[in-house]
């Protein structure tokens, strides 16, 4: 049903002024397997401890608040499947670090039946009252080396099952918190729906028009009061520069994937040890949105953003198609044939370096300086850097007392698209960038302001940062 209305919102946003996020099943392989569909990856400074870098990967969006009355409800991460951040420091577009999470259920119910949650109220992540606890084990793997293992059985915060059985959600999430060896800590946990996005533009990405009367309805995006599973990390900064030197190599890659069990059937299945087929990848938000102007509805099964979904980002540079896409975005076009807003000429090398390339001087960007491109980094080879689709950001840009929503393109270098906090709006500046901006006129009157706006409450601004998920009675 989820879907459904997320479908009718994407395509009817510019209509209704209530739309939902393409980025939450950027590809129909997203929609036939929920526990695996990554939303939204963000990366930035920790703004409570400047030498740590925050990694936060969202994903099985949709999720309704949890009560008493549906506590049979329950939204667990994938038993099995590879849940990974990824990192690159040399902009080869291959991972440096990978962390990586892998779940699994330990059932302390009677026979293994009844009741996942109670019937007393789990005040505690011990509490024989949970009789379900999904452990996982997080890794870390560098380049060239084997496995380290940073959490072995960890615990992660369930899924809110409302008050009644879970009153203080915040101490579960507090006692799931775990620190690392070497410094850093993690948690994995369900969490508010943190992605903030202007529910009007929608329409401009897959129609190219924001309805009839624009900003007459209010900016009310559902996914305001829904929940998504999170996978927080933070680590110091050195632990994902370039030979650990974050002043001479300040600029890192992020993206997140996922990776289901799989067999070659051709051969014995005895002799073989699990294989893993990647089938969820999220860097950039709205990739699709802004290049191919579609969403779940629009794409078609097998298409360019399936293949975005099972492909790494060091074999980006080889698929023609997804490199002709980010030279000539679709969204503009549609804007021009619906608003006569004539669209930038192409080839956009700045829209290609926006996702492929970081923002540099010289690269093709538009903004005209060097922000967050590997070849920034003094000990990066220039050979073997290669255009990728990623989360670009520069760990050395310094933490700013006045946050911009809108990020770089309203002067606030820490924002999106330099890596991406919680609290960025990243559909205004993305619209406004496919429209030509900084290097053409301002886009920002494509842009109604609401007459009403729900959003997610803003993030908190301590670690983990993400607010608890919402639930009933």
């Amino acid at each position: 049903m989820a879907t459904a209305a997320l479908t009718a919102a994407a395509l009817g946003g510019q209509l209704t002024g209530v739309g939902e996020a393409g980025g939450h099943i950027d590809a129909p392989s997203a929609v036939l397997d929920p526990p695996t569909d990554l939303t939204d990856v963000y990366a930035f400074t920790s703004p409570d401890d400047p030498g740590m870098v925050t990694l936060i990967a969202n994903v099985r969006p949709f999720q309704l608040p949890g009560t008493a009355a549906n506590a049979l409800v329950d939204h667990p991460f994938a038993t099995g499947a590879r849940y990974e951040i990824h990192t690159d420091a040399d902009g080869d577009g291959a991972p440096d670090t990978t962390y990586r999470w892998t779940f699994r259920d330990e059932d302390r119910r009677p026979f293994g039946i009844g009741p996942k949650v109670g019937p007393l109220p789990v005040t505690s992540l011990d509490d024989r009252s949970l009789g379900v606890r999904q452990k996982y084990t997080l890794e870390k793997i560098g380049e060239g080396r084997p496995a380290e293992t940073l959490l072995r059985d960890a615990i992660a915060s369930p899924t809110h099952t409302g008050r009644a059985l879970m009153p203080d959600y915040g101490r579960l999430r507090t006692q799931a918190v775990r620190e690392l060896p070497g410094g850093g800590r993690t948690v994995a946990t369900q969490a508010a729906e943190a992605f903030k996005a202007d529910t009007q533009v929608f329409g401009l990405y897959t129609l190219g028009t924001r309805g009839p009367v624009p900003g007459w309805l209010p900016d009310a995006q559902p996914l305001s009061v829904l929940n998504v599973n999170s996978l927080v990390l933070q680590v110091p900064k050195r632990d994902v520069a370039l030979n650990g030197d974050v002043k001479r190599n300040p600029v890192v890659g992020v993206w997140a994937s996922v990776s289901r069990q799989g067999a070659d059937l051709s051969r014995s299945l005895a002799a073989q040890a699990p294989t893993y087929r990647q089938v969820s990848r999220q860097g950039t938000p709205h990739l699709a949105f802004a290049l191919f102007g579609s969403t779940v509805g629009l794409a078609r099964p097998g298409g360019p953003e399936d293949r975005l979904q099972a492909r790494t980002p060091e074999d980006d540079h080889r698929q023609a198609d997804f490199l002709a896409a980010t030279l000539d975005p679709v969204p503009p076009h549609r804007i021009e044939r619906a608003q006569g807003c004539k669209a930038p000429a192409t080839p956009r090398h700045d829209i290609q370096a926006l996702f492929m390339k970081g923002i540099g001087k010289d690269n093709g960007a538009a903004f005209g300086f060097d922000l967050n491109t590997h070849t920034m980094n003094a000990d990066a080879d220039p050979g073997r850097i290669v255009l990728a689709e990623e989360l670009r950001l520069n760990l050395g840009t310094p933490l700013t007392a006045r946050p911009e929503a809108y990020g770089v393109l309203d002067g606030d270098l820490q924002g999106f698209p330099n890596g991406r906090r919680l609290n960025d709006n990243i559909d205004g500046p993305l619209i406004r960038m496919l429209e030509g901006e900084p290097a053409g006129p301002s886009a920002a009157d494509l842009l109604p302001k609401p007459i009403v706006g729900l959003e997610p409450a803003d993030a908190q601004s301590v670690f983990p940062y993400l607010n608890l998920p919402h639930a009933g009675p």
